[in-house]
């Protein structure tokens, strides 16, 4: 109970943040880190049993959180918080969680469809660089079109760092991952304390 909602309150936060700026602090993620801390001492002290699945659970969901990380295909804080999913206690923490937060995303990127924001098109670099919502895929200067790295997390440094500021680029929408993930797990909290709060409460 008491690491469900910290890790509650890392998601909240950060998913203000994620949906607000498209950049999360480190810090956010403290509550959640304590949490983590908290539920492998509880399973260390045999408060809690399945202790074996529970390691499983973190270390497939957390390595393919890595592993997505580590080949640019996410960004550091979306790691971060599929991994922090897969540590809550709950034995379908992993599933609830991510089907609430596929909800929202299916909403939001359906409304961006719509408002035509989800296709690539080409914007000013001064947009660019005011709008965190944007992934790079190229520069376009003077009529010549310099890809960027695919990597999400060095690509808008690459274009910073090559200060062209008459230059248009190439972009893709950059959906909030991470913001869905915490208003899914938000819910999810709200939903199990409603319908088993039993369960909840016997949680770390």
């Amino acid at each position: 109970m008491y690491a469900q909602l910290l890790i509650a309150l890392s998601f909240a936060i950060a998913a203000y943040q994620d949906a607000r700026e498209r950049a999360v602090s480190d810090l956010v993620w403290i509550p959640g880190g304590a949490a983590v801390v908290y539920i492998l001492y509880s399973f260390y002290i045999g408060a809690v049993p399945d202790f074996p699945f529970f390691l499983l659970k973190l270390a497939l969901i957390g390595g393919i959180a890595l592993g997505f990380t580590f080949f640019g295909f996410v960004g550091q804080a979306d790691g971060i918080a599929i991994a922090l999913i897969a540590a809550d206690p709950y034995v379908l923490s992993p599933l609830l969680p991510l089907l609430a937060a596929a909800v929202v995303a299916a909403g939001h990127i359906g409304y961006e469809f719509w408002r035509g924001n989800a296709r690539a098109k080409a914007i000013p670099m001064g947009r660019f660089l005011k709008e965190q919502c944007w992934i790079p895929k190229a520069i376009i200067s003077d009529g010549v079109r310099t890809e960027v790295s695919s990597d999400v997390n060095k690509a808008r440094e690459e274009v910073v760092a090559a200060g062209k500021p008459d230059a248009t680029v190439e972009v893709r929408y950059g959906v909030p991952t991470v913001a869905y993930l915490g208003v899914g797990y938000v819910a999810y909290i709200v939903y199990i304390i409603l319908v088993s709060y039993a369960v909840f409460a016997a949680l770390p």
